[in-house]
């Protein structure tokens, strides 16, 4: 149970508040903060307030009191940069308990300034630590709460100081004589924990923490392979200038010099050719170079938007999941439980047999598909990964990865994870710009190797047709479910 009155008191009886410069603080979970305190006499020493929960309570630390900051948000709250830049290296001038009320107020002196910190342990939506300028004018909240109008920039009023008769109420729980009421309430809330929603509040912060840097990194590849693949223009500007001067390329020459149109100033370039190629050839290699540099970057653009896209996603289901509801501002505990409850999986998806495989993964219903990239994907799928069951799709008459469904025994493959395949096969081609292709498909049993073919290489037989237009909402789907495996 938390703290009354008469047992705040003595608790701030003990401790040598007054005095004291707050060097650090932490904040742990949403609802407490930690004081790094040093005093010049007693030294250094530490403080754990905690408000808004049943177990809210002040004391001091004792022993080995970093364990008590295992569970620290590991992202700056706005509270808690605002203590950072404006609290710490503030000394204690004195400390307050208005009219028997659990209620304190520190002065604190910091560089000339006067502030006010309040901390109310209230039950309900009461509950907050406030800080406040000298006329108390509100500068920052740990909870914001407007139907009080309890936000930057309003007046906080304390109660009124007036003498209250002692009735008796509220007495100090008995403790040991042998130790202080600090040690024996620290004590007390360690042996017998209840049940504290910032526990729970940290894990879901933990996992937006841990999906959002996963996803920042996603985002950092992929824009390294943007500008990797940026420079593909040259090729074309080289294959313009060759093919404008066709007539000053000489035989067995492995360079060739042509006037720059491209450079406002005018002067030369000179372009390497292959001596074994004629002019008209070695002018198509650029621009089939062109052609294959700009796929390649349509392609990793294409990929850095879809992660941006699942990164956008990520931080707006978190901060749904985090966001305080009604008047007592406070996160719906009931939706962060059932979000960190681990669902119920089938045993393929638990064991993931598919996690080693080249290539990307995707979940479509209860069917997984595998995409290959390149001919050396597409044959180590084809290789170690597929199976004669298994449906094979491709683009027909232009190049691109292999699409792999996983079959299930007894299970006829849907219309809708065929189009997903579709999809994913329009995609990792060169049919993508066109936003459409014929396709087509067949078990893998029925493939057949070219003899002397090139690497990856396959003869559809029995095969079916398919025509396929990408959707981009289908796509996006199909990228939320890529790490589901």
């Amino acid at each position: 149970m938390p703290l009354n009155w008469r047992e705040i008191a003595l608790i701030v009886s003990e401790l040598p508040l007054e005095g004291s410069m707050i060097q650090r603080v932490h904040q742990i979970g949403f609802h407490a903060l930690v004081f790094e305190m040093h005093h010049p006499q007693t030294g250094s020493w530490e403080l754990y307030a905690e408000v808004g929960t049943p177990s809210a309570r002040l004391h001091r630390l004792g022993g080995p009191s970093r364990q008590s900051r295992k569970r620290k948000t590991t992202k700056l709250q706005r509270f808690i940069q605002f203590i950072r830049a404006n609290v710490e290296g503030a000394r204690i001038v004195e400390v307050l308990q208005p009219s028997r009320d659990r209620l304190l107020v520190w002065k604190l002196a910091y560089r000339g300034e006067i502030l006010h910190l309040v901390l109310r342990f209230y039950s309900g939506p009461g509950a907050n630590i406030i800080i406040c300028d000298e006329q108390m004018t509100i500068r920052e909240l740990l909870y914001r709460r407007p139907g009080r109008q309890e936000t930057a920039g309003n007046l906080l009023e304390l109660p009124a100081s007036v003498e209250v008769g002692d009735d008796g109420r509220f007495p100090v729980r008995d403790y040991p004589g042998q130790t202080t009421f600090n040690a024996f309430i620290e004590e007390t809330y360690r042996e017998n924990p209840e049940s504290e929603p910032q526990d729970i509040v940290a894990q879901v912060v933990r996992k937006r923490d841990e999906a959002v840097a996963a996803l920042e990194a996603e985002i950092s590849q992929a824009a390294y392979r943007v500008e990797k693949s940026s420079g593909f223009d040259a090729y074309r500007i080289s294959g313009d200038l060759l093919a404008s001067a066709m007539h000053l390329i000489r035989p067995r020459t492995e360079w060739v010099e042509v006037p720059d149109y491209t450079n406002s100033e005018g002067g030369t370039a000179t372009i390497a050719i292959d001596p074994t190629l004629s002019p008209s050839e070695n002018v198509e290699a650029y621009y089939r170079k062109y052609r294959k540099g700009k796929a390649t970057w349509d392609h990793a653009l294409e990929e850095l938007r879809l992660v941006e896209s699942r990164l956008a996603q990520t931080r707006q289901r978190f901060e749904q999941l985090l966001s305080p509801m009604g008047d007592d501002n406070q996160v719906d505990l009931k939706a962060l439980e059932s979000f960190l409850k681990p669902r119920a999986e089938p045993v393929s998806a638990k064991q993931d047999p598919y996690r080693n495989a080249p290539g990307l993964r995707f979940i479509s219903g209860a069917f997984t598909i595998l995409v290959g990239r390149n001919a050396k994907e597409n044959e180590e799928l084809l290789r170690r990964w597929a199976r004669g069951n298994d449906w094979w799709m491709h683009t027909r008459d232009v190049p691109g990865g292999y699409v792999f469904i996983k079959s299930i025994a007894g299970k006829t493959i849907p219309l809708e994870t065929l189009l997903d395949a579709g999809n994913l096969a329009v995609l990792y081609s060169k049919a993508k710009d066109a936003g459409k292709a014929d396709l087509y498909y067949t078990q893998v049993k029925f493939l057949k190797r070219p003899k002397g073919g090139k690497t990856g290489l396959v003869l559809p037989t029995q095969e079916k047709n398919l025509t396929v237009h990408l959707d981009e909402p289908r796509v996006k789907r199909l990228f939320s479910t890529e790490n589901e495996l």
